[in-house]
């Protein structure tokens, strides 16, 4: 694989699996660093990256036709990426807080209709609002 990642070009899913994840992670922070993205919380933007990038590699089918549904009804990839990212960790979420019976036994069918579920317009129009740093609160993305 190329040394460089760009979140709005598709790595190639083999190249991207052999990788360390260790070196995703490396890749993804490099690229926010290059396009001067500031906010206190690369590492964790690094991570729901490579996490999203990882689903769409190994074909992980809700993340695969997200991306390109998003990206059809006008979003950036990156855009797309990180509305992905905030299923994920809207369920992670879930997670850590505890689950009851119900929860654990329709968590992953939950967690698919949800990513089936993201489109665009339902996103904010135009441009998707960054939900999940927004609910952090730690990464605004602003370019220098």
């Amino acid at each position: 694989m190329s040394t460089l990642y760009d979140a709005d070009v598709a790595p190639d899913p083999r190249e991207w699996l052999a990788l360390p994840e260790l070196e995703r992670l490396r890749l993804v922070q490099n690229y926010h660093v290059a396009a001067k993205v500031r906010g206190g919380g690369m590492k964790f933007h690094a991570v729901s990256h490579a996490i999203v990038e990882t689903q769409i590699a190994q074909g992980y089918g809700p993340s695969k036709r997200a991306i390109a549904r998003l990206q059809s009804e006008g979003l950036s990839r990156h855009e797309a990426l990180h509305a992905i990212a905030a299923v994920n960790f809207q369920f992670a979420g879930e997670l850590l807080q505890g689950q009851t019976e119900e929860q654990r036994a329709s968590f992953q069918s939950r967690k698919n209709q949800a990513t089936d579920a993201l489109h665009a317009t339902r996103l904010g129009g135009d441009k998707v609002r960054d939900t999940q740093t927004e609910r952090e609160g730690t990464d605004n993305h602003e370019r220098e």
